[in-house]
C-alpha cells in the first residue's frame, strides 16, 4: 500500500472518529439537560450521524488537500519549465497600460522585479528601435481579430547593454461588452542561442554558395556564376542600354605545354594566368570566370568595344610579363593567349544574351586562325561598323 493511500485512509478514519465524538458529546449534553438521564440506546443515531458526517468531512478535506498539493506541484513544474526554457510571463491591462511582469521575465533582461516599473513603457523602451514598429503591427493584427494569436520575434536590451532575441507570444483573454480588449497575456522566451545557430547556419550557407560558384583550381568564378551574372548584366542592357562587352581568352597551345612540362606545371601556369587576368580586371561589377579547361571569360559591365580592346591588350602585356617558358609553342617562346571580343553598345546592338558569348567564341576562333597571340573583334555578318 502506497504512502498516499495510507494517509488518505488514516484521514478518513480519524474524521469518522471525530464526527462520532462530537455528535456523541452533543447528544450527552442534550440528554442530560432535557431528560436528566443517559441510556446507551440513545447513542445509536448520533453515532451513525457523527460517523457519516465525519467521514464526509474527512473525504472533502482529503480531496481539498490533494487538490492543493496538485496545484502546488503544477505551479512548481510550471516555474521549472519557464525557468528551463528561459520564459517569462507578462500581463498587459490595456485600459490603464499597466504591465504585470513575473520574476523570470525580469531575469531574462538582467533585472530584479523591483527594478522594472509595471507599465507598458518598461517593455517598449527596451525593444530595439528597428523592431518596435513590426511589434505594434503584429499586436494590432491580433487586437483587431485579424489573427487568433500574437507572435513576434524582436530584440530587447539587457541590463548590461547587449541585445537579447525574444520570442513574444500572447492572446487577449478578456474583453468588455463592446468587444474591446481589456487584458492581454503572453510570454517572452529568450531565443538568442537559437538565433545564433540560425545566423551561423545562414553564414555557412552563404559560404557554401560562394564555394559552389568558384572554380576549385583558380579561385575564379565558374560557369554557373557566369551564367547568373551575364543574365543580370543583360537585363541592364535591355532596360538602360548599358554597354556590355565579353572577352573570351584561351591559352595558346596549352595541350603541348602540358605534354612538355606535365600537368602539375600546367595547373600552376593556369593559376598564374588566372591571377594575372583577375588583377587586370578589378572593377567591382566586372566578372572573370574560368570557362573550361584553359579558357577564361570576362564580362565587362558598362564597357564599349573600344574600351574592351584596351583591356585585352593589357591582358596580353601582363601575361607576357609572367615570362612562363613554353618551348613547344610555335607562336612564342613564352606562354601567350588569344582573345575573342564581342560587345553590345549603341553602335552594336545584340539580339539575345547568348549571342554575346557565341560572337566572342567565333572571334576567338578567328584569332587562332590568324596565328594566335592576338585579339580579334567579332564582326557580325551585317556589321559595317
Amino acid at each position: 500500500m502506497s504512502l498516499k493511500i495510507y494517509n488518505n485512509i488514516k484521514i478518513k478514519i480519524v474524521g469518522t472518529l471525530i464526527g462520532i465524538l462530537i455528535l456523541g458529546a452533543l447528544a450527552t449534553l442534550q440528554l442530560t439537560l432535557v431528560l436528566g438521564e443517559i441510556k446507551p440506546t440513545f447513542y445509536i443515531i448520533p453515532t451513525m450521524l457523527g460517523g457519516v458526517s465525519g467521514f464526509l468531512v474527512a473525504t472533502w478535506f482529503s480531496k481539498l488537500s490533494k487538490a492543493k498539493q496538485e496545484a502546488q506541484m503544477s505551479h512548481s513544474r510550471l516555474k521549472l519549465i519557464l525557468k528551463g526554457t528561459e520564459t517569462g510571463i507578462w500581463d498587459w491591462y490595456l485600459k490603464t497600460n499597466k504591465l504585470i511582469l513575473d520574476e523570470q521575465w525580469c531575469r531574462l533582461l538582467g533585472y530584479k522585479m523591483h527594478e522594472v516599473e509595471p507599465i507598458i513603457e518598461s517593455w517598449k523602451n527596451r525593444v530595439h528601435p528597428d523592431d518596435l514598429e513590426q511589434c505594434y503591427v503584429d499586436i494590432n493584427r491580433h487586437l483587431s481579430g485579424e489573427v487568433d494569436f500574437y507572435n513576434n520575434i524582436h530584440r530587447m536590451q539587457h541590463k548590461d547593454g547587449h541585445w537579447v532575441y525574444i520570442l513574444d507570444r500572447g492572446q487577449v483573454i478578456e474583453r468588455d461588452a463592446n468587444n474591446q480588449p481589456l487584458r492581454f497575456t503572453g510570454t517572452h522566451t529568450d531565443i538568442s542561442y537559437l538565433k545564433e545557430i540560425e545566423n551561423a547556419l545562414e553564414e555557412t550557407n552563404k559560404k557554401l554558395k560562394r564555394l559552389s560558384l568558384k572554380d576549385g583550381l583558380t579561385g575564379l568564378y565558374n560557369r554557373r556564376a557566369l551564367d547568373e551574372h551575364l543574365l543580370q548584366e543583360w537585363g541592364h542592357w535591355e532596360r538602360n542600354k548599358t554597354p556590355l562587352s565579353i572577352l573570351m581568352i584561351d591559352i595558346d597551345l596549352f595541350k603541348q605545354f602540358n605534354d612538355c612540362y606535365g600537368h602539375i606545371a600546367g595547373d600552376e601556369s593556369l593559376k598564374q594566368v588566372a591571377k594575372t587576368i583577375k588583377s587586370t580586371v578589378h572593377r567591382k561589377n566586372d566578372m572573370v570566370a574560368r570557362y573550361g579547361g584553359e579558357e577564361f571569360l570576362i564580362i565587362l559591365s558598362g564597357i564599349t568595344q573600344t574600351e574592351a580592346s584596351v583591356i585585352a591588350q593589357e591582358i596580353h602585356y601582363n601575361i607576357e610579363q609572367l615570362a612562363i617558358v613554353h618551348a613547344d609553342s610555335t607562336v612564342s617562346s613564352i606562354l601567350s593567349v588569344s582573345i575573342g571580343l564581342n560587345s553590345c553598345d549603341s553602335n552594336r546592338p545584340c539580339p539575345a544574351y547568348h549571342t554575346l558569348i557565341d560572337g566572342a567564341d567565333k572571334a576567338l576562333y578567328e584569332a587562332k586562325k590568324q596565328g594566335r597571340n592576338k585579339t580579334v573583334l567579332y564582326q557580325a555578318p551585317d556589321d559595317t561598323a
